[in-house]
């Protein structure tokens, strides 16, 4: 290496010498064989900066009040503020700029803003969006979050479920297909919207299941719906029992008198059925009546799922 070479290494780094061909410990003789030394490596190798992530003061920034979760567990967030503590912010909250106001609202993460709060931080990592984000997107990806996350209260996602298909126009179904939730999921969650409000803040309150609730939502009649609902809480009614007391108040024969249809699929006087064989089972569906769309057994059978799912995130 050059006496000129050399000065300037020292002066900028190894950055300028491999830009003139030179390597640390590369002999003078020139460069060495194929394979005879290992390749260095640095920890910026594979790197990439965000140039929209950093720090924000955290009295800059405020929770969105179109936020679809209106309410956040104390106790949940005593445990974060603890966690970010002892631990820091391993997960930075998403930003937006508001300029009517001079802020920056919080487009998701803000049980870690309000746990940053508590817990006295002045700064929080922060990603900032800084493209213009339409309301429906911020809608969508506040939904999003909340529901990867923790669960919104029922009534709460049903409203951001309306709220997404009314800005977009969006059918249960195309609504469905953007958020990769099953439409008769979906559709359950919307008819909860349907229960007087007494009742929905049963739902949210945890009184009424939402399983139960969804079946409640099935009988029009307001004083039949109160009145099972009066019934799942001072009979502590299981959704089977639920699903019965709702058959008697819309006027259809229960269950349990209804025959079985053998075989793949049949029918009866009463009604129809489809039987699918599965590893280690066998899954029936009933209907009350003859002539059933394959569009109303998959639906059907979606809902059963739901129920299971529900189930176990109550055990």
């Amino acid at each position: 290496m050059s006496k000129a070479a050399e000065s300037l290494q020292r002066r900028f780094g190894s950055n300028l010498s491999e830009s003139l061909g030179v390597r640390a410990g590369m002999p003078s003789g020139g460069p060495p064989m194929p394979g005879a030394f290992p390749r260095e490596t640095s920890p910026d190798d594979g790197r990439t900066r965000a140039r929209e992530a950093g720090h924000m003061e955290i009295d800059r920034i405020v929770p969105d009040p179109d936020q679809p979760r209106k309410e956040f567990s104390d106790d949940a967030i005593d445990r974060l503020a603890a966690s970010l503590l002892k631990h820091g912010q391993l997960m930075p909250i998403r930003v937006r700029w508001n300029a009517s106001i001079g802020k920056w609202l919080v487009i998701s993460g803000e049980r870690r803003y309000r746990a940053a709060l508590r817990a006295g931080l002045k700064t929080v990592a922060c990603i900032f969006a800084d493209d213009g984000l339409s309301p429906s997107e911020i809608l969508q990806e506040q939904i999003i979050e909340n529901l990867l996350r923790e669960d919104l209260k029922p009534i709460e996602q049903a409203r951001a479920y309306r709220q997404l298909m009314d800005l977009h126009g969006w059918t249960a179904k195309e609504l469905s297909g953007e958020l990769h939730v099953s439409q008769g999921a979906i559709s359950k969650s919307l008819m909860l919207l349907t229960l007087p409000v007494e009742l929905q803040e049963q739902v949210d309150d945890g009184a009424i299941p939402a399983t139960a609730a969804y079946e409640v939502a099935k009988v029009e009649d307001r004083e039949a719906q109160r009145e099972i609902v009066r019934r799942i809480v001072d009979e502590d009614l299981t959704r089977d029992a639920t699903t019965e007391a709702v058959r008697e108040a819309v006027g259809k024969p229960s269950r349990s008198s209804n025959s079985k249809a053998k075989g793949r699929g049949g029918s009866s006087s009463r009604g129809s059925s489809r039987v699918f064989k599965v590893e280690g089972a066998k899954i029936e569906v009933t209907f009350p009546r003859k002539s059933v769309k394959d569009e109303e057994v998959l639906a059907a059978l979606e809902e059963a799922l739901e129920q299971v799912r529900a189930t176990i995130q109550a055990d």
